[in-house]
């Protein structure tokens, strides 16, 4: 599961919830939810051919292939081209 925070070309918050294992709006989706809240999550950005970043959220896995799953879901059909996470350092890293 994933949660797009911030959309950094329009300049605004989000908060939307995605996951491939659950439709939105069923009781399944929710539960999902209230255990992506509750563990570890691990913020990306996705960026877009010129490295411009178009998006910002976290996600519950940031391994692949799952890590993958913003880019896949969302970012792609905006344009976005690769995914980074934060890692301990503080340093955003390509998936």
């Amino acid at each position: 599961m994933f949660k797009i925070t911030e959309d950094c070309v329009e300049k605004k918050a989000m908060s939307e919830y995605f996951s491939s294992d659950a439709k939105k709006g069923t009781a399944e989706f929710e539960e999902l939810i209230k255990k992506f809240e509750a563990e570890p999550q691990y913020i990306f950005r996705m960026r877009d051919q010129d490295l411009e970043v178009y998006y910002i959220g976290y996600s519950d896995d940031c391994t692949r292939p799952r890590g993958f799953d913003p880019l896949d879901m969302y970012g792609e059909y905006y344009g976005c081209m690769d995914i980074q996470y934060l890692n301990v350092k503080g340093e955003y890293e390509r998936l």
